[in-house]
């Protein structure tokens, strides 16, 4: 697939200039339809993608080695160390050096087994609600879910998580509008820095959904997240609020997003 050519020729030179016109040629396409087509495969420009991926090695490389700010800067294809900077902390939330430090609080932990799904309960309202095709059993571990606005900008975002694979509430008093829920199921027994800093395909699930919020006195009631394994399209996650739930205590979430107990 021409995409895909084009996102292992980015994976394969993160370091190296990549303009439109060079990806374009990767996939065979002129520069105009290869930005159409692959802003329609991946919901994202090339260019976001690339800065996605960049930012996503540097994660890696802030947990792995010891290398410099300014080195990982330049390893990922950044000349200006207050530019990377500046683009790290906008898509991950805090500076490269806090990140590695907390991150590393990682080191050593695993996603915990689950024994059973939480029910729905008596809860009436709107609930996200983790679909696996064979059911969740085998993969029960921690849910982490983010809800933003569908028009949002690709940028660090507010996180929940959920130990379990049950249902999800929405945040409460969504005003009328489109959004966009991302949820990851991390795998129990995975290293977390597995799923959550090297994205190893085989430790988590993730889905992505878009959804409608009415206005009154119409109701969401329910929205299925289908979960699958991730994807070479899939844009990495990058925010830093999955490592701060996993790293530190459970029920430190957002009060706005919460799971649904018995």
């Amino acid at each position: 697939m021409a995409v895909i050519r084009s996102i292992e020729r980015m994976r394969g030179d993160l370091g190296g200039d990549l303009p439109l016109n060079v990806l374009a040629r990767t996939a065979l396409f002129s520069p105009f339809h290869f930005h159409r087509i692959f802003r329609a495969v991946t919901g994202e420009t090339p260019a976001r993608f690339l800065a996605a991926l960049r930012m996503a090695q540097a994660r890696r490389l802030l947990l792995h080695s010891r290398l410099t700010v300014g080195a990982i800067c330049a390893r990922v294809g950044y000349t200006s160390v207050g530019s990377f900077t500046t683009q790290f902390t906008r898509l991950v939330g805090v500076p490269p050096e806090q990140f590695r430090r907390q991150v590393r609080a990682l080191l050593g932990r695993l996603i915990p087994p689950v024994v059973r799904d939480r029910p729905l309960g008596p809860y009436a309202g709107a609930v996200l609600q983790p679909v696996v095709r064979g059911g969740l059993a085998a993969s029960a571990g921690t849910v982490l879910v983010s809800v933003a606005s569908a028009d949002a900008e690709p940028e660090a975002s507010r996180w929940t998580v959920s130990e379990g694979a049950g249902p999800v509430r929405l945040p409460v008093g969504l005003p009328p509008g489109r959004y966009r829920a991302q949820m990851l199921l991390l795998k129990s027994r995975w290293a977390a820095t597995a799923t959550l800093v090297d994205q190893i395909p085989e430790s988590y699930l993730v889905g992505w959904t878009e959804f409608t919020v009415p206005p009154p006195p119409l109701r969401l009631d329910r929205v299925a997240i289908r979960l699958r394994p991730p994807q070479p399209t899939d844009l990495p996650v990058l925010s830093v609020e999955p490592v701060r739930l996993v790293a530190g205590p459970r029920r430190t979430a957002p009060s706005d997003l919460l799971p649904v107990s018995a």
